[in-house]
C-alpha cells in the first residue's frame, strides 16, 4: 500500500505542471490574451483536477470516507477546509473562480486570468502539504 500512496502523491503537481504545457505550448499566447480558447479551458480544468486530487488524497488520510460513486460538489471539499483551515479555504474558493469557472468553463482568454489560476493551484498544493508533508512536487 505504501507504494501506492507514493504514486499518487505526484499526481497532483504532475497535473500543474501540465496545465503549465499546456497554456505555454498550444494555447498561443499573444501579448496579454491567449488565442485558443479550448487549451485555456483543458489548462484550467487539469489543474483543478490537480488540486481536487490532492484534496481527496489528504481528506483519505485523514479518514474521510470519499463518495467513489457519487461526483463530490464544490461544498463536500468546503466543508472539510471549513473545519481545518481558513485561509486555505479562502485559497480553495478563489482557485474555484479561476481555475474551474473563469478557465474551464469561460476559457476566459487574458493571460493574467491563466496565470492566477495556475499560481493559486500551486499555492493550495503547498498549503495542504503543510498537512502532508509527503505530498511532494516531483
Amino acid at each position: 500500500m505504501k507504494n501506492k500512496i507514493k504514486h499518487i502523491e505526484e499526481i497532483p503537481y504532475t497535473y500543474i505542471q501540465n496545465a503549465k504545457d499546456i497554456l505555454k505550448t498550444k494555447a498561443q499566447k499573444k501579448g496579454k490574451f491567449y488565442s485558443v480558447p479550448k487549451y485555456v479551458k483543458m489548462a484550467g480544468d487539469t489543474a483543478w483536477k490537480g488540486v481536487l486530487l490532492a484534496l481527496d488524497i489528504w481528506m483519505e488520510k485523514e479518514g474521510v470516507k470519499l463518495k467513489k460513486e457519487q461526483r463530490k460538489s464544490v461544498k463536500y471539499y468546503q466543508e472539510f477546509l471549513a473545519d481545518k483551515n481558513y485561509k486555505l479555504l479562502n485559497l480553495f474558493n478563489s482557485g474555484y473562480n479561476y481555475m474551474h469557472l473563469l478557465m474551464s468553463y469561460d476559457g476566459d482568454l487574458l493571460v493574467d486570468t491563466s496565470k492566477k489560476g495556475i499560481e493559486l493551484a500551486e499555492e493550495i498544493l503547498q498549503s495542504i502539504q503543510r498537512y502532508m508533508p509527503e505530498l511532494k512536487e516531483n
